[in-house]
């Protein structure tokens, strides 16, 4: 039986007996155990990938934040999904050793599986994520990372697509580009690397040809590109993060970015490309709808941009939502990093966003409640999930319940887990039989 051929035989074994769907796995890290701190930046450089400064502190303390998030009358939950439903967080950042916490919030939140797109690039780092991301079985899809650093080498978009393609058989689930590529990411002649640059079609092609999607973070908020100071309406932000500024001559304008990708994109039609951010444009939808209805191969995630979208009003967004109901997958933009010290597991989070006072594990029930309301409401007007994006309010959009399936789980594991499940399933198998063979 040949590999193309076990995979298939792989997936319906999956699929049909209920071993893709695993069991929950039981806790095993006490919250005596965790700690918050102030951990290292993570190694991809966009804000999702940022982590907030912390002091240490434990779990359990009852902070300013903390304290005010645990008695918002927000805990009270109208999420619908407490009925049984799935639901799959499709932008997360996760280092190795937090999964004992990331365990503790999927167990609170209800949340079934996420994908973790900061899976590193090297070897070792790799080998990492995914022995511990097997801590929790199935549930933890890992995506690969580029390493810049050789970009000028001729041969560099064919040696990160061998790279992408061993990283698959390991046992990644796909590609995520951060907004290096295109404002960060420079060649030797001291240029940015375009988003379309021809020397990643490589990288792109073969991504198709192995089946996995690309997930890409491509400009940032309209507001990043302009002037930061106290009239940009995400000044809060900017002052907690000036290196997310990009206003100034030495940055490409946000449009050309976004065009850039676009070209990108048109060129490979055979590969599935998840634009994270809402296509990071959720302040034109108009451009999210016209690139949707232009190209079959892509998809967007809502992760951290529920403040931009939110503003329009409801029936219009709640109009895209139904119309490209298979191909939107919900996300949070969740950053866990941890650090053992001593017989204790220190940490700090990412909401989505900096933030002024950094959060604790009380905060996150509230993050994701803000999320539910949104999706799962008719209120007139409420608190978006990551306040410090701006100070308004955004329009519930009170979503069909299969509809909202589609979103919060159903399509996420139609393009990513479903495919990576199943080709574990015949790489395990294939891997026994050898083994078994005289």
């Amino acid at each position: 039986m040949d590999d193309r051929l076990t995979w298939l035989v792989a997936i319906g074994m999956c699929l049909t007996s209920g071993a893709c769907d695993r069991p929950d796995p039981k806790p095993d890290e006490d919250a005596s155990t965790i700690q918050r701190h102030s951990a290292a930046s993570t190694e991809s450089s966009s804000p999702s990938e940022t982590s907030a400064s912390s002091k240490t502190s434990s779990a359990d303390d009852t902070s300013s934040s903390s304290s005010s998030a645990s008695s918002d009358s927000e805990t009270r939950s109208t999420h619908r999904a407490r009925g049984g439903w799935k639901v799959i967080d499709a932008h997360t950042h996760l280092q190795p050793y937090a999964y004992p916490i990331v365990r503790k919030i999927f167990e609170r939140q209800r949340i079934r599986r996420a994908i973790n797109l900061s899976g590193g690039h090297a070897p070792e780092a790799r080998k990492a994520h995914l022995d511990r991301a097997d801590q929790l079985p199935g549930r933890v899809a890992l995506f690969f990372n580029v390493d810049w650093e050789s970009i000028d080498d001729p041969d560099f978009g064919k040696q990160t697509a061998d790279e992408l393609e061993a990283a698959v058989r390991e046992g990644f689930a796909g590609l995520k580009i951060s907004k290096a590529l295109g404002l960060e990411v420079k060649t030797e002649d001291g240029e940015l690397l375009p988003v379309d640059t021809p020397r990643l079609d490589p990288l792109w092609k073969r991504a198709g040809e192995l089946g996995v999607p690309v997930t890409i973070h491509t400009a940032d908020p309209k507001a990043f590109f302009e002037k930061p100071d106290p009239d940009n309406e995400r000044w809060k932000e900017l002052k907690q993060a000036p290196d997310w500024s990009f206003h100034g001559d030495e940055y490409p304008s946000r449009m050309s970015l976004l065009k850039a990708r676009d070209r990108m994109v048109a060129r490979h039609p055979d590969t599935t490309f998840i634009l994270a951010h809402m296509g990071n444009n959720p302040e034109n939808l108009d451009h999210v709808e016209n690139l949707l209805e232009t190209h079959d191969n892509l998809v967007v995630d809502t992760s951290a941009r529920i403040a931009e979208f939110g503003r329009h009003s409801a029936e219009r967004v709640r109009e895209f939502f139904l119309k490209f109901q298979d191909r939107i997958l919900f996300g949070t933009d969740l950053g866990v990093q941890a650090q053992p010290r001593g017989d204790r597991l220190a940490y700090s989070l990412f909401l989505g966003s900096v933030r002024e006072e950094p959060p604790t594990l009380e905060d996150i029930p509230v993050f994701y409640k803000r999320h539910w309301r949104y999706f799962e409401t008719d209120r007139d007007a409420v608190q978006h999930p990551i306040p410090i994006q701006g100070d308004w309010k955004v329009h519930p959009i009170d979503l069909p319940d299969d509809v909202l399936a589609k979103i919060y789980w159903k399509n996420t594991e139609r393009i990513v887990f479903a495919p990576w499940l199943g080709r574990r399933s015949a790489h395990h198998i294939v891997d026994r039989a050898r083994s078994m063979t005289p």
